[in-house]
């Protein structure tokens, strides 16, 4: 058998030289394996090595073999047809061919195509297994992969086949970029095709003509909309619907209670954990579990359409509204698709501003005023006041302002804390020093905080009259009360 499996190799190799074609290509145009003549070499070589192998044999194929390597870098004219092996009979792509094999007396028939070893679409390439299970790769993409082949031989039909194996392994992850961005897609679709503006129940002083240029600066911080607590856990329910109706309640409140001054603009500071979780296992940013009342598509929903609302009406008092997004260590992600979303809402209306920096600080000047606007939950207390005097953005204005103020939420609970220039220690003076104010929160309590005994603060929001030359004119409160 060893001897019949020689010819066939001469026979192929002898094919390759008139062609001008590899053994590898002469291979599986006769019907074999591509690594037919390359088996039957390591066979030689073996049998060689062990004297167990005739000599006349071995010089038949090593000659053969010789001729084969020679011919690849001389001029040989290819010739007109193919000379194939007559046992070999030419295929073509695609073409089921029937012949007969006769070795040591026995008959049988196979059926052979273009790739004997398997079907056309077989899978050997990451590409090939990404198309075949029809993977999108824009919701996923390939963490890692594996390419795996190998040969097997076997007896069919009285004579060794060798077939080529392939293993193809790949290991996908979701990209959550994509899937936030889609979601954020579909909300916005679904809110422009039904939504109606909210109706304001206060008629704000709408008169032009300002006696004072004064700010109403509408600060809610820490609303965690999305947030699920149980009465029979915490004593108090919190859900979305009622995280809505505590929003919007508060905002009107303050409108009410701003109405006795005249403002020529409204800062509208939103973010700073508005969102109780960030992704889409209903974690924080870094991962910390949250008790959730909805899925986390409809809460993002839920939420840019109560923002949404609450500028609209804001807008109603009649004055330019600037937005500052402010990021979280809940919702750092979230906030920002959320600033985008309000950017593409409130895309044409000049009567609105949104400012979605990637920075987790933002200031903002009014006249003589110079607020700090950030959660609270990663910069050093006592470095804000230089923060202020040395950040790229607010350093210009810095020497030319007079009220220097820091407006963070994180602790949901009133506190003020003032420091001078030159000392970092707290102090009562506020000669030409900077106040950080802790704000209110409206949110409900949920097991952790109710377990820890974070409980007892006031809920509330708050509002802020600045005037462009006096500074803070007043501080407006909206508490609730359950």
């Amino acid at each position: 058998m060893i001897s019949k499996r020689i010819d066939k190799a001469v026979e192929i190799i002898n094919y390759a030289i008139q062609n001008q074609i590899s053994v590898k290509e002469a291979s599986v145009r006769c019907g074999r394996s591509d690594t037919y003549v390359k088996n039957v070499k390591a066979i030689v070589l073996e049998l060689y090595g062990d004297n167990a192998f005739p000599d006349e044999l071995c010089t038949k194929f090593n000659d053969a073999y010789k001729r084969y390597k020679e011919s690849k870098g001389a001029d040989v004219e290819k010739p007109q047809t193919e000379n194939k092996p007559k046992d070999f009979p030419k295929i073509q792509e695609g073409e089921h061919l029937t012949f007969d094999v006769n070795e040591e007396k026995d008959e049988a028939t196979a059926d052979w195509t273009w790739n004997q070893n398997y079907s056309p679409d077989h899978i050997t390439t990451l590409d090939e297994l990404l198309t075949k299970c029809k993977v999108d790769l824009n919701v996923w993409k390939v963490e890692s992969y594996i390419v795996n082949k190998w040969d097997t031989t076997s007896w069919k039909s009285g004579e060794p086949i060798t077939v080529q194996n392939y293993q193809v392994k790949a290991r996908l992850i979701r990209n959550k970029q994509y899937v936030k961005e889609a979601a954020i897609g579909d909300a916005f679709t679904e809110m422009v095709r039904d939504y109606i503006p909210p109706v304001l129940n206060v008629k704000p002083l709408t008169t032009k003509t300002y006696i004072e240029n004064n700010l109403f600066e509408v600060s809610i911080f820490d609303l965690h909309i999305g947030k699920l607590a149980w009465m029979g856990e915490t004593f108090e329910n919190y859900d979305v619907k009622i995280a809505r109706q505590r929003f919007l309640q508060t905002i009107e409140t303050l409108i009410r209670r701003a109405s006795g001054y005249q403002y020529s603009k409204i800062l509208f500071p939103v973010g700073n954990d508005f969102f109780n979780s960030d992704t889409i296992l209903n974690t924080t940013t870094k991962g910390t579990p949250q008790d959730e009342d909805l899925r986390w598509q409809k809460t993002f929903n839920v939420g840019v359409r109560l923002l949404v609302d609450a500028i609209n009406m804001l807008k109603q008092t009649g004055v330019p509204v600037d937005v500052v997004v402010i990021p979280g260590n809940h919702d750092f992600e979230r906030s920002y698709y959320m600033g985008a979303y309000l950017e593409a809402w409130f895309n044409h209306d000049e009567q609105v501003n949104i400012n979605n920096g990637a920075s987790p600080r933002k200031y903002y000047r009014f006249g003589k005023v110079l607020l700090g606007l950030t959660h609270g939950g990663e910069e050093k207390e006592v470095s804000l006041p230089m923060l202020m005097a040395t950040d790229v953005e607010a350093k210009p204005y810095w020497s030319e302002t007079l009220y220097h103020e820091w407006h963070l939420g994180h602790i949901h609970r009133k506190r003020n804390v003032n420091y001078a220039i030159l000392d970092r220690k707290r102090s009562v003076s506020e000669d030409l020093g900077v106040t950080i104010r802790y704000l209110s929160s409206l949110t409900g309590t949920e097991e952790w905080h109710h377990k820890k005994g974070f409980v007892g603060a006031i809920k509330a929001g708050e509002g802020f009259i600045w005037n462009d030359e006096a500074g803070l004119m007043a501080h407006l409160n909206s508490n609730l009360v359950l």
